[in-house]
């Protein structure tokens, strides 16, 4: 892996988390129970990565994902993306 490419991706994770916290931290003040819901503020903070990320990301591996699949694959292909909250 080149430097730059692991470079990228801390850009993306910072990016990722200050798309993310402010509305995963409004959820939490809405609801404080959510302290004790781990697993449900993660699909909380997810979401809002995704909904942020999801098209981009779609755009840009559209490109591998037809390299990968169409000489591997034969009949119906179901491509399963992030999907919305």
């Amino acid at each position: 892996m080149k430097l730059a490419n692991a470079f990228a991706l801390l850009t993306d994770l910072r990016l990722a988390i200050s798309t993310a916290i402010f509305p995963t931290l409004k959820s939490i003040l809405c609801q404080p129970t959510l302290l004790v819901k781990p697993q449900e503020v993660s699909r909380i903070f997810m979401s809002h990565v995704w909904e942020a990320f999801a098209n981009g990301v779609d755009e840009g591996g559209s490109g591998v994902k037809k390299n990968l699949i169409t000489p591997n694959a034969n009949g119906v292909v179901l491509d399963i993306g992030a999907g919305e909250h």
